[in-house]
């Protein structure tokens, strides 16, 4: 092979890896990460069905929701400007009532599978601050579901702020919940509110 045979295979060859994607994938977002675990333990729980109890379905989902989810950022956001008028012990009932109709709902709406399934998209969309990770949720007898996690990045970390399920936001529903009781009874009632709705999930 001559030398100037050698050196235009040595510009093809590099034009070919330049132009090659990368045999190496690319790191996923890490917004993703705890949209990946919410949904893992929500499959593992419809696995379980009728064999574990709402209380074992629901002390299993509650470290992950913890760490997936926002919910003190969540919370003042739904109490609104009233948030600076509560105490501190005030400001903490709140959020553990929150936190647990978050899990309770997740614990009562999802224990059986019945051949649901999620499927999480990793390419990843960014509004502002904020990133848009898109699920779907299969469903065995009816149209899939469109779920949009809206994450924020909270202490270091990417946490769920807000979900669209088939584009209406969850944030939005439960401001107007807590609105409507705030505006009834203040916060006690709130929290009374809250926790009854999370003592009629855990009983069915």
């Amino acid at each position: 092979m001559t030398t100037r045979h050698s050196m235009l295979l040595s510009a093809v060859l590099l034009a070919l890896v330049l132009v090659m994607p990368s045999a190496r994938a690319a790191a996923p977002d890490p917004a993703v990460a705890p949209v990946q675990a919410l949904t893992a333990a929500l499959d593992k729980s419809m696995q379980a069905g009728a064999a574990a109890s709402m209380t074992e379905r629901y002390r299993s989902l509650e470290p992950v929701v913890e760490q997936a989810y926002a919910l003190p950022l969540m919370t003042r956001i739904c109490v609104g400007p009233d948030w600076a008028k509560l105490s501190a012990d005030d400001q903490k009932a709140v959020i553990a009532a929150f936190t647990r109709y978050t899990v309770a709902s997740y614990a009562h709406n999802f224990r059986e599978s019945d051949g649901k399934k999620f499927e999480v998209d990793n390419d990843v969309a960014t509004r502002g601050q904020d990133k848009i990770v898109r699920t779907r949720l299969t469903l065995p007898h009816d149209m899939p579901a469109n779920l949009l996690y809206r994450l924020h990045e909270t202490d270091g970390a990417w946490k769920v702020v807000d979900v669209y399920y088939n584009g209406v936001s969850e944030l939005n529903l439960r401001r107007t919940d807590f609105a409507a009781a705030l505006g009834s009874g203040g916060v006690a009632e709130l929290i009374a509110h809250l926790n009854k709705l999370s003592d009629d999930l855990m009983k069915s």
